[in-house]
């Protein structure tokens, strides 16, 4: 639980990021510099989104702290912060993808394409004339922000996302719960 809470650091590690790509820009000849006017303002627009990405994890872990009792959320025992490390940010960035990729319309033709032929196969081989949805219990397995289970579900079916990752988890409890 307490690796999850390095969403907490997320707006700390990419403004590094990013901060970094930007001394890297600067330290370039200003003529090479002048071949990419519209970079630091770019910059500039990718902080604002991590500033709006930080809010939303706020909210989720807002959202997930009474999940756990007797725990001191964010230290590791000692009273130390415990640092995020570059797989823990990754996971987080993924996270973050999955939210378009799963419930936004631009994501939508990619979910069309992954989840469709999966819903197709359900609807074949279960049948609304042959079948009571309510009792087809249905798994779905690595299910990340959890809108292929949503999708079934949705359908009638009785049906249960399994995740992993307490990236996945928070973030997937906030999105449909909430």
């Amino acid at each position: 639980y307490l690796k999850a809470l390095n969403l907490l650091r997320f707006r700390t590690n990419m403004h590094e990021r990013v901060n970094r790509t930007e001394r890297q820009f600067k330290s370039l000849p200003a003529n090479q510099q002048s071949l990419l006017p519209q970079f630091r303002p770019h910059l500039d627009d990718i902080r604002k989104c991590i500033d709006h990405n930080q809010e939303i994890l706020q909210t989720i872990v807002n959202d997930c702290v009474h999940m756990f009792e007797n725990k001191e959320y964010g230290e590791d025992g000692r009273g130390n912060i415990t640092p995020a490390s570059t797989f823990d940010m990754d996971k987080l960035k993924s996270t973050l993808k999955q939210f378009v990729r799963d419930w936004s319309e631009e994501g939508k033709p990619e979910r069309d394409s992954c989840y469709q032929p999966i819903i197709n196969e359900i609807i074949k081989n279960f049948p609304k004339e042959r079948w009571d949805f309510s009792k087809v219990n249905i798994l779905v397995p690595g299910a990340g922000l959890g809108r292929l289970a949503w999708e079934i579900a949705m359908l009638g079916y009785a049906c249960q996302g399994n995740e992993w990752s307490l990236f996945m988890l928070f973030s997937s409890n906030f999105v449909l719960n909430r």
